[in-house]
């Protein structure tokens, strides 16, 4: 089991609702295959860095986990296949903490 650290930003155009119900199969998906959750952090609704499909802004949470690489490899094409996910990145070689955001100024309310 290696250690991953997921970064994953889902569509402003969702509601609240639909994105907690998004992130809890994300969750599951990943718990399921004998992961393991070790850290998740919800930064809310926040501004992108540039538009990306159109969208200026974007929900973004991430998560430390360890699975099987193979499992991995399983989760990466779920999320690359859903369109409600505008961004993802999956890190494998993880140091140091997770902190909270740097800067309030972006958040979106």
């Amino acid at each position: 089991m290696k250690e991953y650290e997921i970064v994953i930003v889902f569509s402003p155009r969702l509601s609240k609702e639909a994105v907690a119900e998004l992130y809890a199969k994300i969750k599951s998906m990943i718990l399921g295959d004998k992961g393991e959750l070790n850290t998740e952090m919800d930064w809310g609704k926040r501004k992108l860095a540039y538009q990306i499909d159109n969208n200026l802004e974007g929900f973004y949470f991430i998560l430390r986990a360890n699975l099987d690489p193979s499992s991995m490899q399983e989760v990466e094409n779920q999320l690359n296949i859903n369109e409600d996910i505008l961004r993802f990145l999956v890190i494998n070689e993880v140091v140091g903490e997770i902190s909270g955001p740097a800067k309030t100024k972006d958040i979106v309310s």
